[in-house]
């Protein structure tokens, strides 16, 4: 049987350590993987434009200070019919809401405290996101919630999600993902 096997360009803003294989990495800080150092605060310059196949982006947006701008953005680095891949911290998970509500913006600054522009600065309800992504003119085509844990040993998997496995899953999964694509 013959294999027929397309080379995707993707763009995987946000990369930091762990980038796509074949991926083209964008970062704000230079990380052994990252091809291209920009803040991602800003539109990327145009020779990105129209360019991509695939968008990836894992926890980024909550970083930022405009995700209108950066949504925009990836409209713009796809191809026509391109897709865009949206993972991202779940606002509505229940561990986030403890500790009056500091639980999840004090998780980064424990990693890098003299580093603000890495640290949370917004949670979103999957809601939030799906209107976002309408709005600057993608459609919408898969969006569900997961635990970042899920492929954790069993025994490791039921310590961390003893409770999250009976909540419903909007607030009983850690995160959410949402794919796209540019009409």
């Amino acid at each position: 049987m013959l294999l027929n096997i397309i080379k995707m360009n993707i763009l995987d803003l946000g990369c930091w350590k762990g980038k796509i294989n074949g991926a083209f990495g964008v970062d704000f800080v230079k990380f052994d993987g990252v091809d291209f150092v920009w803040d991602l605060n800003k539109e990327l310059p145009k020779k990105f434009h129209n360019k991509f196949d695939v968008v990836h982006n894992k926890c980024v947006i909550d970083h930022l200070g405009n995700p209108m701008i950066f949504l925009q953005g990836c409209i713009k680095y796809l191809k026509k019919n391109g897709k865009l891949i949206l993972i991202v911290d779940n606002g509505d998970y229940w561990r986030y809401h403890v500790k009056k509500g500091t639980y999840h913006a004090t998780l980064w600054e424990k990693d890098d405290p003299d580093h603000k522009e890495t640290q949370h600065k917004m949670l979103f309800q999957m809601k939030h996101l799906t209107n976002l992504l309408e709005l600057v003119g993608f459609k919408i085509t898969n969006s569900y919630y997961y635990n970042d844990y899920d492929n954790l040993p069993l025994a490791k998997k039921l310590f961390r999600a003893h409770i999250d496995l009976f909540l419903p899953n909007y607030i009983g999964k850690n995160m959410m993902k949402i794919e796209a694509i540019k009409p």
